[in-house]
């Protein structure tokens, strides 16, 4: 990794890609086993590559920082701070969305009917966020590269 904000952006790809992550406290080293469900068709398939991996981390738990996704708080706060930033009438449907029974599903079944501008400032902001997020929680663990520590 050249930067955090490339580890940040693989974790974030990973955790994506339905991946448990780990990072390598000392080193940043990123480790990533399939999920859960996913893992045991791999253990089965007698792929070793995982299961050692897998071995690795669970012989030194405290070596290693296991990356979280986003909980549906944080995720649902995201995109209320979102609805901040817009004019009142576009903010206005994502706030109706996001007070509904489904608000992750409505809010981006509104936000596909807002102009492309609205959309890829959605994306915009949500990419600055988890950047900001994940680098916050890497801080807290002490977790950085050694050319750019945490301020």
């Amino acid at each position: 990794m050249k930067n955090t904000t490339e580890l940040i952006e693989r974790i974030v790809h990973l955790l994506n890609s339905n991946f448990d992550v780990y990072v390598h406290r000392k080193t940043a080293k990123i480790t990533a086993i399939p999920a859960s469900e996913d893992f045991l068709s791999f253990v089965e398939a007698g792929d070793d590559r995982y299961e050692m991996q897998f071995l690795e981390i669970d012989s030194h738990p405290l070596d290693y920082y296991k990356a979280e996704r986003l909980n549906s708080r944080e995720l649902y706060n995201l995109m209320m701070d979102f609805t901040d930033e817009l004019e009142r009438a576009e903010g206005l449907c994502l706030v109706h969305a996001l007070r509904t029974s489904k608000p992750y599903e409505e809010f981006h079944k509104e936000l596909n009917k807002l102009d492309s501008s609205t959309q890829m400032a959605w994306q915009h902001f949500f990419s600055t966020q988890l950047n900001r997020i994940y680098r916050n929680r890497l801080c807290r663990e002490h977790i950085h590269l050694h050319q750019e520590p945490c301020s």
